[in-house]
This record gives C-alpha cells, structure tokens and sequence, in this order.
C-alpha cells in the first residue's frame, strides 16, 4: 500500500479542559472543551454533541447514544458493557484502551478516527462508511463490517476472532496486521475483494477463501 493509500488518522488535539459530570439524560446536550465522565450504570445521550473534549468515564452498564456526534473527542480507557452509537458520526475520534462489550455503531460515519489497544466483545459496523481509520493492537470478538463501505482503513497487530464481511465494498482495506492465525471464522471473503494482504496470510486464509467462494480443492 502506497503512502497515499494509508489512512490518514492524527490525534485530536484539544485545549485546556473543564471536568464535567454528565447526568443519566444527556439527550441533545452539547459539551465542548470538557472533561466529561459519568457517574452512573446507565444513561442516555441520544443525538449529543460533543467536540474538543475527553471522554474519561464511561456508564459502566450502558450508554444510549444514537445519533451522537463526536467531533476532536478522546475516549480514554472506557469500561463499557453495551454502547449504543448507531447512526453516530465521530470525526477526528482516537479511543485508546479500555474494554466495550458490544460497540454498536451500525450506519455510522467515521472519519480520522483511530481505536488503540481496546478489546471489544461484538464492534457492529454494519452499513457504516468508513474513511482514514486506524485499529491497532485491538483484540475483538466479532468485527462487523457487512454491507459497510471503507476506504484507508488499516488494521495493525489485531487480534479478531470472527469478521463478517458480506457485501462490503473496500478501497485501501489493508489487513497486514491481521493476526489470521487466531481467526476462527471468515463471512463473505468474496467482498474482500481490494483488500491487501501479507503472503503468508494469503496462503493461510487460501482454505477459507476456498471454502467461501465454493471451490473444490482436491488430490489428484
């Protein structure tokens, strides 16, 4: 992958920040150059916005979020069982550590966004357009990407035990890092088509790719 086809992710870089304490109803709230944590199991943010700020407390149970809009934002070491953010839009986003459940961002818009060293159970990216996006050294469960759409999108030292990607269009998918060794299962592979692989992984998914596409491979 060229230079110019590498996702193009820096990190957000934020002003001097004021400690916030969101409540269990954040709906529609807008937060900006905040320090911003939760105190409670659960709470509801449907359609926020929240710009040049730190996320450093998550709802331990559950966030609602849909529709929530992350602009220059870090989320720093989250301890989230579910998170909703379906239909979100995240811009300049870099979530390091921590660990999510489920991250359901299914139809969401991601742009610079980076996810570093978070292990996630289900990472839902269902429907959602992907472009300059970065995962490194995450270990996930489940990476949904079926009918998403990615471009720049890297993976870097990743660990990921089933990938899901039917009818996903890619340009610049690179899964170098992929550790495909620890990969138990394998949707899709006909819509890895644009993807870049190392040759030792080509050689490793060949029987999954195989067994995808329906081609028979036997002795002679």
């Amino acid at each position: 992958m060229s230079r110019s086809d590498a996702p193009r992710v820096a990190p957000p870089q934020l002003p001097a920040l004021s400690g916030v304490e969101a409540g269990a109803d954040a709906d529609g709230e807008p937060y900006a150059e905040a320090l911003l944590s939760w105190s409670v199991a659960e709470a509801s943010a449907t359609g926020a916005e929240i710009s040049d700020s730190r996320l450093v407390g998550l709802p331990t149970d559950r966030l609602h979020s849909p529709r929530l809009r992350l602009s220059e934002v870090e989320v720093a070491g989250p301890a989230v069982i579910d998170w909703d953010a379906a239909r979100s839009n995240w811009r300049g986003v870099a979530v390091s550590g921590g660990s999510i459940g489920v991250l359901d961002a299914s139809g969401s818009q991601w742009n610079n966004v980076c996810l570093d060293g978070v292990r996630i159970g289900y990472l839902n990216l269902r429907e959602a357009k992907l472009s300059d996006v970065r995962l490194s050294g995450c270990r996930i469960g489940t990476l949904d990407l079926a009918a998403a759409t990615t471009a720049r999108v890297a993976l870097q030292e990743c660990v990921i035990e089933d990938l899901d990607v039917r009818n996903h269009k890619a340009e610049h998918l690179d899964l170098r890092g992929l550790d495909v060794g620890r990969l138990n299962r394998l949707e899709g592979a006909q819509s890895l088509a644009g993807a870049i692989l190392a040759e030792d992984q080509a050689s490793r998914l060949g029987p999954l790719l195989a067994r995808a596409l329906r081609i028979a491979v036997e002795d002679r």
